[in-house]
């Protein structure tokens, strides 16, 4: 529990502060705990941030756990429907945590970090294992397609707290955030309906 009491704090004080100002003292005083048990369950600022991402509190899909519960051999019918579920899962739970995105940001202009490459190669993996789940159909290159998807998603919600809408999509709006939700469920629509027609055209022959 008080692991856990830890990890959450990482995430206030990041919201609050910003991933530059926050350090162990401030996680220490917001879990309401000694530093000493910081550095003792984590080895410092770096091994926090780390377990932070790897344990699920920057996005909870970021998780073994959460990657057990995927569907496997999903019937063709309903793969744009899981494919658009789990995009849009992730899109809401970012757009909803200031904490993560502050991570971002902070991962963007400090890539040439140790830590930095740590966390980012984490995500590529965590990515990697879901699209093996969810997407096994190489021909297509469905990590590509992911990661165009999912860098567009996160300008966006970073873009989101200038104010400026975006190609006239108004991205402080429900209504603007909508009309993004329905672009991607018409793309794995779309995918889903070329990967169907292939594989009914290779049971012919």
């Amino acid at each position: 529990m008080t692991m856990e009491r830890i990890l959450r704090a990482t995430g206030e004080v990041i919201a609050e502060r910003g991933t530059e100002k926050a350090g162990i003292n401030s996680v220490a005083e917001k879990a309401q705990v000694n530093k000493v048990l910081i550095y003792r369950y984590f080895g410092g600022w770096n091994g926090l941030l780390e377990a932070y991402v790897q344990r699920g509190f920057f996005l909870s899909m970021f998780n073994d756990k959460y990657t057990d519960t995927l569907p496997a051999n999903i019937p063709p019918a309903d793969r744009d429907k899981v494919w658009s579920e789990y995009i849009l899962g992730l899109t809401r739970e970012f757009r909803s945590r200031k904490s993560s995105q502050d991570l971002v940001r902070w991962e963007m202009t400090h890539g040439e970090t140790e830590l930095a490459r740590r966390i980012a190669q984490f995500r590529s993996e965590a990515y990697a294992k879901m699209i093996q789940k969810l997407a096994p159909y190489p021909d297509y290159d469905p990590t590509s397609i992911t990661a165009i998807i999912l860098a567009g998603i996160t300008y966006l919600t970073l873009l989101s707290d200038q104010g400026n809408p975006f190609i006239g999509i108004d991205l402080q709006s429900d209504a603007g955030w909508d009309r993004i939700e329905k672009g991607v469920e018409r793309i794995h629509r779309s995918l889903n309906r070329s990967l169907i027609e292939k594989e009914e055209e290779a049971a012919t022959k």
